[in-house]
């Protein structure tokens, strides 16, 4: 399935006939990627198995703003459940990436240790009442995150798709909330662009170990009212 048949679907038509969700293929030409949060929202309303990259995502070729892109496109299927096939080449000087990215669907190729095949929940937000509650399980972290400051929310949110540094450095305030993000390993920095890393957790799957009471602290309390 690609994504022009996705939109023509109904909420109801979100399986073929035989019963089973299909696969979204996305286009081979990464410059026709769907906007990520968009894309979200068209897979709560029509859900699909999963979502194919059909092109090895070559992050020592790809211009940065493709790259935050993928990212922002692996971090909302994650966010809503759906199944990512991708795979991933990086150039021998962007092996820190791992570590960054690896709360995030594993790609099918062999890059060394990702942890989220292991480790569910390990960086995630919840929204609140004019907040943002981030839980962050990563070994090198392993902390919970109260965002309530309006530039800092602001520059999350704004970096949600992806986005350039330029976007959210445009004031003092603004680069001084998100060089803070950057540095609480919650905003990543590619080059000349920037994307927001946390998970929007939306629900708990079924079945999934909770990570002692983290979710009772942060998941009740900070409920996702607001979606």
């Amino acid at each position: 399935m690609h994504i022009d048949e996705l939109k023509a679907r109904g909420p109801d038509e979100g399986r073929p006939a035989a019963g089973r969700p299909a696969t979204l293929t996305l286009a081979p030409d990464w410059a026709e990627l769907p906007v990520a949060t968009e894309l979200a929202a068209l897979l709560l309303r029509v859900p699909v198995a999963g979502v194919r990259l059909p092109e090895p995502a070559d992050f020592s070729a790809l211009p940065d703003h493709t790259i935050v892109r993928i990212i922002a496109l692996l971090r909302e299927c994650s966010s809503i459940g759906a199944r990512v096939i991708w795979s991933l080449n990086l150039g021998a000087e962007q092996q820190h990436l791992i570590r960054q990215l690896d709360h995030l669907p594993a790609p099918d190729t062999s890059v060394g240790e990702w942890r989220s095949s292991s480790n569910f929940g390990l960086l995630y937000f919840r929204k609140g009442p004019k907040f943002l509650s981030v839980i962050d399980e990563r070994p090198e972290h392993s902390r919970r995150v109260i965002v309530d400051d309006p530039a800092t929310m602001a520059v999350f949110v704004q970096a949600l798709d992806g986005c350039a540094w330029t976007e959210v450095t445009r004031t003092p305030q603004y680069a001084a909330a998100a060089r803070d993000l950057v540095k609480k390993g919650l905003l990543l920095r590619v080059g000349d662009q920037c994307v927001t890393l946390p998970v929007h957790m939306r629900s708990w799957p079924i079945g999934t170990v909770l990570l002692g009471g983290t979710l009772a602290s942060a998941g009740k309390k900070s409920d996702d009212a607001n979606g």
